[in-house]
This record gives structure tokens, sequence and C-alpha cells, in this order.
């Protein structure tokens, strides 16, 4: 891992679009992840079940690979960026979830992915994730977000209904779907409204 960009002034940037996501039981702190979280995202990924580590990835695997978990968690905060939500598990400070968007060579989309592990899930924590990396993508001049799912992971794509996405199948692969969503200046401004969290 000898070739990390530097992304100390990046990540204090983004860090003002982020604020705690209340649950009603703790408090989920958020901010953009950075390479020394490797760690913590490391067991993030394995404290997620094998069908959310499937759903996530769309391969089966029990950990990250060194170069997996350098592209996981060292971004530029430009064309990626990612942001995680870190609680305290058992007395230790852990990644619950994370969300992340990559920018697409289609000028102005970007494509999304998050995960929560299964104990935080259907906590807000999702909701509030993708609040705020919407935010964070219009800023930068995203209009649409986009990204994939499985057709069988009903409970990710009744998230993605009900945040606003539309879904529609994928031209090449009967087994996946496509959600995208158009986002604008108003995504900018808003401070994150309550939404219904079916999924996260």
């Amino acid at each position: 891992m000898n070739s990390r960009p530097s992304c100390g002034d990046g990540e204090r940037h983004w860090r003002r679009f982020c604020h705690p996501i209340r649950t009603g039981i703790d408090e989920v702190m958020v901010r953009p992840i950075g390479p020394e979280d490797a760690d913590m995202a490391q067991s993030f990924v394995g404290n997620l079940s094998a069908t959310s580590r499937y759903f996530r990835f769309f391969q089966t695997l029990k950990g990250l690979s060194p170069g997996m978990l350098e592209r996981f968690t060292c971004l530029d905060h430009r064309t990626h960026m990612a942001l995680v939500g870190i609680a305290l598990v058992q007395g230790r400070q852990s990644i619950v979830a994370e969300a992340r968007y990559a920018l697409n060579v289609e000028r102005g989309t970007a494509d999304i992915a998050i995960a929560v592990t299964d104990a935080w899930q259907r906590r807000g924590v999702a909701t509030g994730l993708l609040d705020m990396l919407e935010r964070m993508a219009a800023a930068t001049g995203v209009t649409r977000l986009t990204g994939e799912s499985f057709a069988v992971n009903e409970t990710f794509l009744s998230f993605a209904r009900a945040f606003g996405f539309r879904i529609r199948p994928d031209d090449t692969d009967r087994r996946v779907l496509r959600v995208e969503k158009q986002i604008g200046e108003c995504t900018v401004i808003r401070l994150g409204g309550k939404r219904r969290d079916p999924g996260g």
C-alpha cells in the first residue's frame, strides 16, 4: 500500500455534510472513510451476514483481499466518496454501515452502493447515510444516481423505492435490476428529512 493518494483536505471538506444519526437506541457517528479505517473496515465486512456480503459485493467472500481493502478505504474524495457509520459495539468503536458513490464515465451520473450490518438494520442508518451521500454527490454536479441489485434482494429494492429510486430490468442480466434517481440543487441544501426506512 505505497501509492495511497493524499486525501486529508478532501476529507475535511466533506465532513461538513456529515451529522450523527439518531437511532432511538444509540447514536451513529458519520464521517468519510480513510486508510486508517482498514482494520475496522475488514471487521465490518466480516460481520456482515453471508447473504449481506453477497448482495453488497456480488460475489461470495469472507473478507477483503489486500487490494480490495485498499480500494475500499483509500479514496480520492472527488471521483469516489464513501461514508461510514460508526457506533460503540461491545465497548469498541466499530463500523456498522457504509455508503459510497463512484462517478461514471457518463457525465453527471454516479453509481452507489450501501451496506448495513444486520444488527443495525431498520434503525434509519441506511436512510441517513444515503441522504448525506446524495447531497455530497449533488454538490459535485451529479444529477443522477444509479446502482444495481439482485432481483431477489427485496429488502434493498423496497428501501430504494421508498427513497425515490426508479427500478428497471438490467439489459444484460435477468438476475439484476437497475435503480436510478434524478437529483438536483434542492438536494444540496436539504438538511435531511425523515423517510420511511424499510431496509436500513
